[in-house]
């Protein structure tokens, strides 16, 4: 609803008849008294004649080949001339309403509890089918290895549909990329709950977790465009709590709705009903967010209101999906192959998610053991989910922290002081599943026991998560969308790849040793904080991309 008031100008006109006038073109207008007949004619002369011409998305300047090419490389003095160029859009001064990190604290927090909706709705699909595997084989004669196959793509889809969907959100805006893509899953849904074969199922998943990406790729740019680095240690925090949280909810709710008279293909209904309840509430009360797209269609409207399309933006002229797509992917792929920040933190969050989605073949397993019923298993994993909260909550503390060592430093930004919350998160990881892995010993000690150790689990999780983030962010700052699409790659078809294994390996290696190979697996993760804090800096010295301090 807020693009379509952006995009017809209603929103600009009720802005502007509240202030009384349009402060833009009242300073455009008397520089532009300024200007010689000769010089305006040249500049209208230079936007409006190319042979080369591509369409402007969203709006009606046409855009110069040489402009995309050129874009971003103006000198100094090209950028002073763009600054006093008359037609160029640019904010009402720095405290414009309009621009998003002016907007209200509460506004910002109801965008990010939107966007946590978002983003609980699409991770709890990427877990609820584990539920219903079992049943899904016998009525679909499938095995149930092949049964689990739909839980990889889900989450390979996942992978790769963030490489997209990130740099498309920085040319369409943030809207239409949330709304497209929820309601495509939306629609995936149906057919997961229609299906005839498992084949169906697989394929789907596929494109369900295509789809259902574009909250984690796009929230970092959601963040980015309200929040300051500094308010950005309280915000990632809580707002990862969800991504997390999601997961959990899908077993705890779809062991249930297995074990009621629904049926495993309500697994899919139930979060088509959710997904589409929450696309209705995006539609109307989720506004744009990223700055350039909002003065994108500011251009527009007063292009409208004065008849004249020489006003335009730099992001219209600079425009170009399919080279910011290509751009985005070569980029993350080369960040990946050559910075050790990213090669490092990726393997971190890797083998978080690794284990994070094993315990969703390992906990059924190791807690069926007690005799818990459908039901009963998925409430195994309200402990993680415990975790997760109480280092959410924690937060403030996170947030006193960094903003003691930003002060000591004088106010400078130093990447590292991001990593503190992790010293003690990595010895948390390991400690967790060595506890899990030799306490769930079914008739001798009681249950609560290892669920108290899932709990820790979920405690490390988090902050292996928002810690790993903003390290990244603030490390390679205008690049990290890159680095940070290479981490979503990276982990999530790893994860993918790993739970075809994870039934095999526990009833093969048993409970005890396939935790505890999870266990040594993250005792190799815990150097990687410690190092980076006394390395860190010497490091992003010697990067190509890296900020330096």
């Amino acid at each position: 609803m807020d693009l379509i008031l952006l995009a017809t100008g209603n929103k600009f006109d009720r802005h502007y008849k509240k202030l009384g006038k349009c402060p833009f073109l009242e300073r455009k207008h008397s520089q532009a008294k300024d200007l010689s007949n000769g010089a305006d004619a040249a500049n209208k002369a230079t936007i409006h004649s190319s042979n080369r011409s591509v369409v402007s998305l969203g709006a009606s300047l046409p855009l110069r080949q040489d402009d995309l090419e050129e874009g971003g490389n103006e000198s100094p003095k090209q950028v002073k001339e763009l600054e006093e160029d008359p037609y160029l859009v640019t904010w009402d001064g720095s405290e414009d309403p309009l621009n998003p990190s002016n907007w209200s604290m509460a506004q910002k927090w109801w965008i990010i509890i939107q966007t946590s909706i978002i983003t609980i709705v699409v991770t709890f699909g990427s877990s609820i089918y584990s539920s219903g595997v079992e049943q899904a084989a016998n009525e679909l004669h499938a095995s149930i290895p092949v049964s689990t196959v739909g839980s990889c793509t889900f989450l390979v889809g996942f992978g790769f549909g963030s490489l997209p969907f990130a740099p498309l959100s920085s040319i369409y805006g943030r809207f239409i990329v949330y709304f497209l893509t929820l309601l495509l899953f939306t629609i995936f849904q149906v057919g997961g709950g229609c299906a005839q074969n498992i084949w169906t199922i697989i394929i789907l998943r596929f494109f369900q977790g295509v789809f259902g990406s574009t909250p984690l790729a796009n929230a970092g740019g959601t963040i980015s465009d309200m929040f300051t680095p500094i308010q950005r240690t309280y915000v990632l925090p809580g707002f990862c709590t969800f991504p997390y949280l999601g997961p959990i909810i899908g077993p705890i709710m779809g062991d249930f709705i297995v074990q009621s008279y629904l049926g495993w293909r309500w697994l899919f209904w139930i979060n088509m009903i959710w997904a589409a309840g929450t696309l209705l509430l995006i539609f109307f009360l989720f506004p744009e967010t990223h700055g350039e797209t909002i003065l994108d269609y500011k251009a527009k409207y007063i292009r409208k209101i004065t008849g004249d399309s020489a006003y335009y933006t730099i992001h219209e002229r600079e425009r170009d999906p399919k080279n910011a797509i290509f751009q985005a992917a070569t980029q993350s792929a080369s960040l990946f192959l050559t910075e050790p920040i990213v090669v490092c933190f990726t393997l971190y969050l890797t083998v978080v998610y690794i284990i994070n989605y094993i315990n969703f073949e390992g906990y059924p397993i190791i807690y069926a053991k007690y005799g818990f019923n459908y039901g009963e298993l998925g409430l195994s994993f309200i402990g993680v989910g415990v975790g997760i909260v109480i280092a959410g909550l924690l937060t403030p503390l996170t947030y006193k922290q960094y903003l003691w060592a930003y002060k000591r430093r004088g106010s400078v930004m130093c990447p590292e002081d991001r990593l503190y919350p992790l010293f003690i998160g990595a010895f948390v990881l390991p400690m967790s599943m060595f506890w899990l892995a030799w306490t769930c010993y079914a008739g001798h000690i009681h249950w609560i026991v290892p669920m108290i150790a899932s709990a820790f689990f979920g405690f490390a999780l988090l902050i292996v998560f928002f810690v790993s983030y903003n390290y990244i962010i603030d490390s390679y700052q205008h690049i990290a969308p890159s680095a940070l699409a290479a981490a979503t790659v990276v982990r999530y078809c790893a994860s993918g790849g790993v739970t075809l294994a994870a039934r095999p390996m526990y009833l093969n290696l048993g409970d005890h040793w396939a935790t505890s190979v999870l266990g040594f697996i993250s005792v190799a993760m815990v150097p990687i904080p410690f190092a980076f804090y006394k390395y860190g800096k010497r490091i992003r010295a010697w990067s190509k991309h890296a900020y330096k301090l």
